[in-house]
């Protein structure tokens, strides 16, 4: 009873490892706009309260600074986990395929093939070894 437990908890841990609330670079780039905007808010309000706009121009290239690093970032991250899922996805068509095919078990059963045809292949040199053996004692008689 405490063993089928044990395996529904590891059943629901590995469902919970794949579910992704969402993409990391999403994830990250949906806190950098956030901060963004929070920051432009608060300069904004102090421009507003001190009357100075003289801070603008710095703003602005700082803003397009970051949101053109982070879309630079979001770009890689978007092709490296595009890739990642394509492999994955390529994997299980490729296990699936293997299962239907009846190959999944193939390299082991070469293996023992092989091993099979080593054994014969030695039992047939130790049988010409004692046939020759054979040969050269009768002859010597």
């Amino acid at each position: 009873m405490k063993s089928n437990k044990k395996k529904k908890k590891s059943a629901s841990t590995s469902q919970k490892q794949k579910f992704r609330f969402m993409a990391m670079s999403k994830l990250i780039g949906l806190i950098i706009g956030i901060a963004l905007c929070l920051i432009i808010a608060y300069t904004m309000y102090e421009m507003h309260i001190q009357r100075d706009l003289s801070s603008l121009p710095q703003l602005i290239i700082s803003v397009f600074a970051i949101g053109s690093v982070y879309v630079g970032f979001y770009l890689t991250m978007a092709k490296w986990e595009h890739l990642e899922t394509e492999k994955t996805t390529r994997e299980k068509e490729l296990l699936k395929l293997k299962k239907q095919l009846g190959l999944y078990n193939c390299q082991e059963q070469l293996e023992e093939d092989i091993q099979e045809c080593e054994t014969e292949i030695e039992k047939l040199k130790n049988k010409k070894e004692y046939l020759e053996e054979q040969e050269i004692d009768t002859n010597n008689y």
